[in-house]
């Protein structure tokens, strides 16, 4: 006799498996073993097996993923902050961006006109899906808009 345990489940999949192959031997054993025309019989087993199958499929345990946390102590890093001087210019103020455009910018990464005159033509069409072309006026208008505050 075997143990099952405390904790044990009876997994609902397994029963469902095995009634899914009764179905497809029995239709396999009336289409070759059956002197008498029963394909209605053949096809309805076949059908109920592929029932049963995915019903047996559809109730298995789910795979649950863990992590393993290391049980080594934890050094506690210091972060040195940057603190920026803001500048009143928006992306709006320059020069062919609008406020879609600005927001778009903004979710790719781009939050200021600072960070718009920095980042490369290649490097920009590739994140906001446009031209170089688009992109290298976007820039130079950025630093022209810098130049003049």
């Amino acid at each position: 006799m075997v143990s099952l345990g405390d904790n044990s489940e009876m997994r609902a999949d397994i029963p469902l498996y095995i009634i899914a192959i009764i179905c497809f031997g029995l239709a396999v054993g009336l289409h070759f073993y059956s002197s008498e025309p029963v394909q209605a019989y053949t096809v309805i087993l076949a059908v109920l097996g592929a029932i049963f199958a995915g019903v047996g499929y559809s109730m298995r345990p789910k795979q649950i993923e863990t992590l393993e946390v290391a049980k080594e102590p934890m050094v506690k890093e210091e972060t040195v902050t940057e603190v920026k001087v803001k500048s009143s210019l928006k992306l709006v103020d320059v020069k062919g961006i609008g406020p879609k455009r600005a927001e778009q910018l903004k979710r790719i990464g781009i939050q200021s006109v600072e960070e718009l005159a920095r980042e490369s033509s290649e490097e920009l069409s590739k994140k906001a899906k446009v031209s170089t072309k688009v992109a290298d006026k976007w820039i130079k208008a950025a630093k022209e808009a810098l130049e003049e505050k």
